[in-house]
């Protein structure tokens, strides 16, 4: 049984290098969002990125040292401290309604609301950290037994599972946004605002995906989705006046 819950601790290591690796590019990349984390820390908008770059960083450090299994009784209490810690200020994030996504595995600009899939993530994180703290399953040894495998591809079963969109929105599994984005190029109501400026803007609410491209007018917004009958795409352009900033 040690061995197990020592190959579920290295999956859920692997998801922290993952998200920190994630935290890490974005930053890099000043693609930073001003995710629901964020606000429920009331983290000022200019901090964001710095913030973003010390919480991948530590992330990122956890999980190779989960993976690592040098020192396992610590690797697991900071493994435990970083899943309480993402079940709290998800929770409180979801329970005040605040806007924006959980920002653990965004690779791209894409905004969501908090949801119980990357809370129960977080619980499954501490869970394997307090695992791993209290029976840890006999350091980089474990990794010599069938039973360790056995356990890293349950726990990666499980992350994987808490980590898919299920297909209730007809969207795409493989970048979705980018699949609707195309369908939309090839619009006839897309063709017939046109022509846009350099730049596009993507969110998502719920199945709907948004896109905002700058004209000499304001923003032109299509929303996007695919409730059409027959699964065809759906689409509906509208004017903003009030320019977003990117």
């Amino acid at each position: 049984m040690p061995f197990f819950l020592a190959g579920c601790a290295a999956s859920c290591g692997a998801l922290l290098v993952l998200a920190g690796a994630s935290k890490l590019y974005r930053a890099a990349r000043r693609m930073t969002g001003y995710t629901a984390v964020w606000r429920a820390l009331r983290i000022p908008r200019r901090l964001v990125r710095a913030a973003e770059l010390a919480a991948g960083a530590l992330e990122f450090i956890t999980g190779i040292a989960a993976c690592a299994r040098v020192y396992v009784r610590a690797d697991g209490i900071a493994m435990a401290l970083l899943g309480a810690a993402f079940c709290a200020l998800l929770g409180y994030a979801r329970a005040r309604r605040l806007p924006g996504g959980c920002g653990c595995l965004r690779w791209r600009r894409e905004p969501a609301r908090v949801t119980w899939r990357a809370m129960a993530r977080g619980g499954l994180v501490c869970a394997a950290g307090v695992a791993a703290a209290l029976a840890p399953g006999g350091g980089p040894g474990a990794f010599g037994h069938a039973s360790c495998y056995a356990g890293a591809l349950t726990g990666g079963a499980l992350l994987l599972l808490l980590s898919v969109r299920a297909p209730a929105c007809r969207r795409r599994l493989w970048r979705p946004a980018r699949a609707s984005l195309r369908a939309l190029t090839g619009h006839e109501a897309f063709a017939a605002m046109g022509p846009f400026g350099p730049g596009v803007r993507h969110r998502r609410t719920g199945c709907t995906d948004e896109f905002r491209f700058p004209a000499g007018v304001g923003d032109v917004v299509f929303r996007v989705s695919y409730d059409a009958p027959g699964g065809a795409l759906a689409v509906h352009a509208s004017v903003d006046s009030r320019r977003e900033k990117p």
